[in-house]
């Protein structure tokens, strides 16, 4: 049984009433349709939290497409790169810890800590900034810091807490890269 039952105001599109009079109208059917499961779920969580009218922006729909692909086309190229034959010891590489590894921990924490109160309020705008844009952008400063020598270890800790923390909103996604891309290595390991 839910704890609680969430609510907000109508649903806004672009920033505008919607209307079937005006033409600005989408059901839920046809932004799956547009812009697939993942996307609009993405979307629909950005929309916005509280009683204020939620906007589904299409431009966030368009560019959370874009996102997930590069999400997952790095996760290809770098577990492979990281880890050639698909198994790893990861207790050296947890040994082999240094600053950049231990700022970029440090980060992931917070955004597990930030994310994790963002859903138990039921703050779902705020969960997507903590749990995926914010950690995409440290893990993006700490690739740079670290000019390509990244610890595979602190990098399957971060896809670990990404996927998990993305789960609730786009499980589909989360799902499947966590059994194509993780799940064989961490098996291994």
């Amino acid at each position: 049984m839910p704890r609680s039952i969430y609510c907000n105001g109508f649903m806004i599109l672009n920033g505008e009433k919607m209307s079937k009079s005006t033409g600005n109208f989408l059901t839920v059917r046809q932004c799956v349709e547009q812009f697939g499961v993942d996307a609009t779920r993405i979307t629909l969580a950005d929309a916005g939290d509280g009683l204020d009218d939620a906007n589904f922006e299409t431009d966030v729909a368009n560019a959370s497409i874009l996102k997930l692909y590069t999400l997952e086309k790095w996760m290809q190229d770098n577990i492979k790169a990281s880890i050639p034959d698909g198994s790893i010891d990861f207790a050296p590489h947890r040994a082999n810890i240094d600053l950049w590894d231990g700022i970029f921990e440090n980060a992931i924490n917070h955004g597990i800590e930030q994310c994790t109160e963002s859903f138990d309020g039921m703050k779902y705008k705020q969960a997507l900034k903590a749990g995926f844009y914010e950690l995409q952008s440290i893990k993006e400063d700490y690739l740079i810091a670290k000019a390509g020598k990244a610890n595979p270890y602190t990098l399957m800790r971060y896809l670990t807490a990404q996927l998990t923390l993305l789960n609730p909103i786009i499980p589909h996604f989360a799902q499947y890269c966590w059994k194509k891309y993780l799940h064989p290595v961490l098996s291994k390991s």
